[in-house]
């Protein structure tokens, strides 16, 4: 008996059938190459977006803690007429109590001509905040004195406001604080000078900064911008003040450059065509020393 051997005849695809595989296999690998490049634009805004997040934070802290610093008296609760810094003329630098060598109040000079301004057409404002310099080598002193600028230059003791070792005319002894958005080669950073140690960026891509001053009339509170507070002489009556930032994506992340809109406060903001996302943010700051004040 002889075994047989069966051999099944061995069959491929077809050529039509090989085409339609082709076509399904371009089909699919067409909608993963368009998902892949969906999630990863997505990803890149969401990373923007984040970024933005936090510049904004670290925007309006900053701003937060520069601006309720304002009309500070010192421990000594001596006068000081206006929070803000916007006279015709330049900021004043007596000469501090002489300690073998002479010395002025305000050691970086160029935020002597700086200014608390409202920029018309948009532009970005900038504020100039006043306060009392306590004595940094005060003995047995409670916590919380202000003897530091925004670049965390310390004040001497002749610059200070103690009557006894500080400036002859301790009033004087004030520490001032210009905020400001650098624009230079394209740049927008919130930056700080200082009138003890120079200018520093605080946060990038601040596209732009409003104020509105809240001035006490009786008992009401009227906003108002730069310009009509010192057109009305009320800086002496402002209590608190309303913030507004615009911030921009470091990258150009949308499909397609537009020129977009927002309204910051009192003002009309119109962005450059392009491709970055743009967000605005607010915030009040209440000024505890001007509240007392007027209490």
């Amino acid at each position: 008996m002889h075994n047989q051997i069966r051999i099944k005849k061995m069959q491929g695809l077809s050529l039509i059938e090989l085409m339609i595989s082709m076509v399904i296999s371009l089909f699919l690998i067409g909608g993963l190459t368009s998902v892949y490049i969906s999630t990863r634009a997505s990803d890149k805004i969401r990373v923007e977006v984040s970024e933005m997040e936090e510049n904004a934070r670290t925007a309006l802290l900053a701003i937060r803690n520069i601006v309720s610093h304002a009309g500070y008296p010192s421990i000594y609760n001596h006068t000081i007429d206006e929070p803000f810094y916007a006279e015709a003329d330049n900021i004043p630098n007596p000469d501090c109590r002489t300690g073998g060598a002479k010395e002025s109040l305000i050691a970086y000079k160029p935020i002597l001509k700086k200014k608390t301004e409202n920029s018309k057409g948009g532009k970005r404002d900038t504020l100039l905040t006043v306060f009392m310099a306590d004595n940094p080598d005060m003995v047995g002193a409670p916590p919380g004195l202000l003897t530091q600028d925004c670049m965390a230059s310390t004040i001497t003791a002749q610059c200070s406001s103690d009557p006894m070792g500080g400036m002859y005319n301790p009033t004087e002894a004030k520490i001032y604080n210009y905020l400001y958005i650098t624009t230079n080669s394209g740049r927008r950073a919130l930056t700080c000078m200082g009138s003890l140690g120079g200018a520093q960026p605080i946060a990038e891509n601040i596209e732009n900064m409003q104020f509105l001053y809240g001035v006490s009339v009786g008992n009401d509170m009227v906003y108002k911008n730069a310009t009509q507070v010192t057109a009305d002489g009320d800086w002496g009556s402002v209590i608190n003040v309303q913030a507004g930032i615009l911030v921009r994506s470091e990258r150009e992340v949308l499909d397609t450059d537009e020129k977009k809109v927002f309204l910051l406060l009192d003002q009309k903001i119109t962005t450059a065509k392009d491709r970055r996302i743009y967000k605005a943010y607010t915030t009040t700051v209440v000024l505890p020393n001007r509240i007392t004040k007027e209490l």
